[in-house]
């Protein structure tokens, strides 16, 4: 009987203990994750903001598609991935509803995210701005 306590102890604590092992490698490599995805975000949002702090008129004479990157887009450097920068019309257009793709010139759209497709988070982030 004793023999067989000690297997089964053996398989409970075996079958406890991969899940736990896994679980630690994975706390244990949390903080690097981290750490990337701040610095992403970071980046987003930092190049969103100096794009924010352009005129409007910049702005507006830098409007196209939607989904077509504008000039306001940054390549990858040391620090920072590449994120694209997306400025478009968001006004009256000629069926008199607010939308994107619209042809009125007091409302514009601005996005930017990680140009990266294989980004496991692109980190969007999008505002309206007004004239």
């Amino acid at each position: 009987m004793t023999l067989l306590e000690a297997v089964f102890a053996m398989l409970l604590l075996s079958v406890c203990l991969l899940p736990a092992a896994e679980a630690l490698r994975t706390a244990i490599a949390a903080p690097a994750n981290t750490a990337l995805a701040a610095r992403d975000l970071d980046c987003v949002s930092a190049q969103m903001e100096t794009v924010l702090g352009e005129s409007y008129d910049r702005l507006l004479a830098a409007a196209g598609a939607i989904d077509k990157p504008s000039p306001y887009s940054v390549g990858a450097t040391a620090s920072c991935p590449a994120v694209d920068v997306f400025v478009a019309r968001y006004g009256n257009d000629g069926t008199r509803k607010i939308g994107p793709g619209g042809s009125g010139d007091y409302l514009l759209y601005v996005g930017a995210r990680l140009a990266d497709a294989t980004a496991s988070q692109p980190y969007p982030l999008a505002t309206l701005v007004a004239r």
